[in-house]
């Protein structure tokens, strides 16, 4: 009998197997929590979030489970991580509720889930000086684009050149690789394996030295910020052109939401 022609599965079965994968997942979930405080007590100092590790994770997660959506995989694992991350340390979100303010709540539910504890502030700038004074702090700010300039605060002479850009939100996008708020942290900058930087110049000329593509993405004062495709840790050769030119962030590539290419194709 071939796979057509078999009869479905009494639906009191099905359900008896629901129960059973239900019961496996949670046994799974708890022992992955086990694991995450052994990660903490292994780290011994080292930061909680390592946002580039998070995102490579993810990526090939969603990779290899081609049949789920990547909506879907994003929020099951932003919950792991969010339940993982509190039980691991101190780390804390520090929310700009600047636009609509449930839009800028469902992204952060999206992107880092619910158990960790969040405080929101009327404006970027001062969400970003809350995480900055902790250690674990992390601000999520909405994109720098246009007429944001919070970002200038990261740039050479800002009040914070040692926070960076760290991820975007959400983590899926729909035909762009822009995102629309960001992560920001005192956190080492790493490469996920898909990479965009963000670097801010005073002399735009200097970028060439790179000798990669770059688009420019939003002006303050006289800082450019630029997105560069590619991982780039060096920039001494720019900086010897501009002297102000700093590296302020690395954008993992988003997910892309396949259900919606689909979907115009067909259209």
């Amino acid at each position: 009998m071939s796979d057509s022609q078999k009869k479905p599965m009494p639906i009191e079965e099905v359900r008896r197997e629901i129960d059973r994968v239900d019961s496996d997942l949670l046994d799974l979930i708890a022992k992955r929590l086990d694991l995450a405080l052994a990660v903490r007590a292994a780290k011994s100092g080292v930061r909680v979030w390592r946002p580039s590790r998070e995102e490579s994770h993810v990526r090939d997660l969603a990779a290899r489970t081609a049949g789920s959506s990547p909506v879907l995989v994003s929020k099951i694992w932003a919950e792991l991580m969010s339940a993982s991350l509190a039980a691991q340390g101190p780390m804390r979100l520090h929310v700009a509720l600047e636009g609509d303010m449930l839009d800028v709540w469902t992204l952060v539910h999206d992107r880092f889930g619910a158990s960790l504890p969040a405080l929101s502030y009327p404006t970027a700038s001062a969400a970003l000086a809350a995480a900055y004074n902790e250690d674990e702090g992390v601000a999520v700010l909405p994109s720098p684009v246009g007429m944001n300039s919070w970002w200038s605060a990261l740039c050479a002479g800002g009040a914070m050149p040692d926070m960076k850009i760290h991820a975007g939100l959400p983590r899926v996008l729909k035909g762009t690789n822009w995102p629309r708020a960001v992560a920001v942290a005192t956190a080492e900058l790493a490469p996920s394996g898909a990479d965009t930087m963000l670097i801010a110049v005073t002399n735009a000329t200097a970028l060439s030295e790179l000798g990669k593509p770059t688009k420019l993405k939003a002006e303050a004062g006289e800082n450019r910020l630029y997105e560069v495709g590619g991982f780039v840790q060096d920039i001494s050769a720019v900086q010897a052109i501009d002297p102000r030119a700093r590296i302020i962030g690395c954008l993992p590539h988003p997910l892309k939401d396949k259900s919606a290419v689909g979907a115009k194709a067909a259209s």
